[in-house]
């Protein structure tokens, strides 16, 4: 299974030029570190207080070295912080950790690297029965959840927060789709908020980088 910095990764890479697609060039950073905050609450490692600050409920290792390290700076904090600090925090130390993202999914086989152009593999490692794309694979399910009222778990409605906070909807739906996406992810967010402190946290992080875009 993929993780959401790595499928957000995905969702910015153009299919044919195999670079970061211009939009998201400036909110990807951003975005990456809303990802990783986003599992670590899906984890159980972090979630949002009664007074809006990111708290560390678990500071137990993960099986992944880059939550751990995230999560390590987190427990160092001598207080609890708002999420949007930690989303600027995050932010400048991204590049290193997109490159790490980048060489897992060489590692995974979801693509190589041709100098400086990431090539997709065809047939995706993640259902080697479709000749396609894992790009395509993550628009057609996303799509689905939206247009199609498909099942999803969990993890999908966030991922789609985090592109709607980054205000790139535009990398997975056409133009006359964006405000029924908008609903919709709103929608669910809001439904399950109601009773999951997973997704109340995620409406933290969703707020925190949606600030930080608009002020970039």
């Amino acid at each position: 299974m993929l993780t959401l910095s790595e499928e957000f990764l995905i969702l910015s890479i153009h299919e044919a030029k195999g670079t970061i697609f211009g939009p998201a060039q400036d909110r990807l950073k951003s975005g990456l570190a809303g990802a990783l905050l986003a599992e670590l609450a899906l984890v159980g490692k972090i979630k949002a207080s009664n007074n809006h600050r990111l708290q560390v409920i678990d500071g137990e290792r993960t099986e992944d070295e880059i939550l751990n390290k995230i999560l390590g700076g987190l427990k160092e904090s001598e207080k609890e912080r708002k999420f949007g600090y930690w989303i600027n925090t995050l932010s400048p130390k991204i590049e290193k950790i997109q490159e790490k993202i980048i060489e897992r999914l060489v590692q995974k086989g979801v693509f190589t690297m041709d100098e400086e152009r990431l090539v997709w593999a065809i047939p995706s490692p993640l259902q080697t029965e479709v000749k396609a794309s894992t790009k395509y694979l993550l628009n057609k399910r996303l799509r689905g959840i939206v247009l199609a009222q498909e099942e999803f778990q969990k993890r999908d409605i966030v991922l789609l927060s985090l592109v709607r906070a980054c205000d790139l909807l535009d990398l997975v739906f056409l133009r006359d789709e964006r405000k029924l996406a908008d609903r919709y992810i709103n929608e669910q967010l809001f439904s399950q908020a109601i009773t999951d402190p997973i997704i109340q946290t995620v409406q933290e992080i969703e707020a925190a980088i949606a600030v930080t875009v608009e002020e970039d």
